[in-house]
């Protein structure tokens, strides 16, 4: 062995690059990018063939998380990716918005758009739709008038989730779309509606004569809330409904929209039958949960959002009574997180729980009616459900619905 090889191999030792017993593996031995000796085992390959010891230059490389391989610590870059969470990832699959860094394939998933005008990109809240051509650009479009905001450039809706606290527990956010097919008979000014009552006013595609309204996002249990929804009455009363919408946003502190989901799992069986006929539109189609945890796709019956989630499942809102049964349901089940169906449906089926008296005091007062959606949600169950219902657990419950008929 030459004096100078001897030498980087004692140099090696000396570092922990090398075992004392390397020699027993020494067709194993190669040299770090570093410059020392190494076990081929104790290393990280990158391109191929540069190795790097997994401790001792633990500083020169990073795990890509996004595309699963090892990169260069300098190249290493901490983005925002796949529904608003932080990755490690090579900077060169990245563009820079405000300062921060973002995956090029997961823009929409933390709304950052291209602006054709400029070249650039830009976070959806600065950007403006064009539905002349379909993009976005740095300036609005000129609009025809000025009572709505084109979809998507409104303001902000506000949220009231930390300003109408209500102690020291879990603070849950709620808030809705009311779209209507067609435009108020009374006057409204687009920037009054959304400085008294935080909600914004725009345009929508489903609904081309008519218009979208974004709630703001309130705090759940606040009593301050009924408060709030009130001036928003007069919109939820419109008539026209027709292709119209009523998507729900739940969300709860230090949850994220795959924990939430999970503990709201019970419930959902029994929303999807609610609106039975909805499961199998190409805008909110019916899914299990973990299809609907693994799917990115914007047209399902519940969307994933990072730190909140969309029940696109829901149809649109008659009238304000539709406003606050929906709330409600909402403290209901936030009351009720993490039950199994069968506890949610015998829930249903009990004349003294709240939600029998929600359910049976509003849209499900025919007898006949809510037996048909309490059979419809053991259906579903089986379909989307974690766990089937045993045949003992549905007589059960038919016990319990033909004793309901009776009283």
């Amino acid at each position: 062995m030459k004096k100078e090889t001897l030498t980087l191999v004692r140099n090696s030792i000396a570092e922990g690059y090398l075992p004392d017993d390397w020699h027993n593996e020494k067709e194993k031995v190669v040299k770090t990018e570093t410059g020392y000796f190494a076990l081929s085992t104790s290393c990280i390959v990158m391109n191929g063939d540069e190795f790097y010891h997994e401790d001792k230059d633990d500083d020169c490389f990073a795990w890509d998380e996004i595309n699963d391989e090892y990169i260069c610590f300098e190249d290493a870059q901490n983005a925002y990716g796949r529904r608003g969470r932080m990755y490690v990832t090579h900077e060169r699959n990245c563009v820079i918005v405000n300062g921060e860094y973002y995956h090029e394939d997961f823009l929409r998933d933390n709304d950052i758009v291209y602006l054709h005008d400029t070249d650039e990109y830009a976070h959806l809240d600065d950007a403006h739709y064009h539905e002349s051509t379909g993009r976005y650009y740095s300036e609005p479009e000129e609009e025809e008038n000025d009572d709505l905001w084109e979809y998507g450039e409104g303001e902000r809706e506000k949220n009231f989730v930390q300003t109408d606290k209500t102690g020291e527990g879990a603070q849950f956010g709620f808030g809705m779309e009311i779209e209507k097919s067609e435009m108020p008979d009374f006057n409204f000014d687009k920037w009054q509606v959304y400085n008294e009552t935080g909600a914004v006013l725009e345009r929508d595609g489903s609904v081309d004569e008519g218009f979208e309204l974004k709630t703001p996002v309130y705090n759940l249990f606040s009593p301050q809330t009924e408060i709030r929804l009130q001036p928003l009455k007069k919109f939820a009363d419109i008539k026209g409904v027709e292709n119209a919408g009523g998507h729900i946003g739940f969300s709860m502190e230090g949850k994220s929209d795959e924990e939430l989901i999970d503990l709201c799992a019970g419930f959902i069986p029994l929303i999807f039958a609610m609106y039975k006929k909805r499961l199998s539109n190409s805008y909110c189609s019916g899914k299990k949960i973990d299809e609907l945890k693994s799917s990115g796709e914007k047209m399902q019956s519940i969307r994933m959002r990072g730190n909140y989630i969309e029940f696109r499942i829901f149809s649109s809102v008659k009238t304000f009574d539709t406003v606050i049964f929906r709330l409600n349901l909402f403290r209901v089940i936030a009351s009720n997180l993490g039950k199994s169906f069968a506890s949610v449906i015998g829930m249903a089926v009990n004349k003294n729980t709240d939600l029998h008296k929600l359910l049976t005091n509003d849209v499900y007062k025919d007898a006949t009616k809510f037996e048909r959606l309490i059979k419809d949600a053991i259906e579903i169950n089986a379909q989307f459900g974690h766990k089937s219902l045993t045949q003992n657990k549905i007589n059960q419950i038919t016990n319990k619905l033909n004793l309901l008929k009776c009283a």
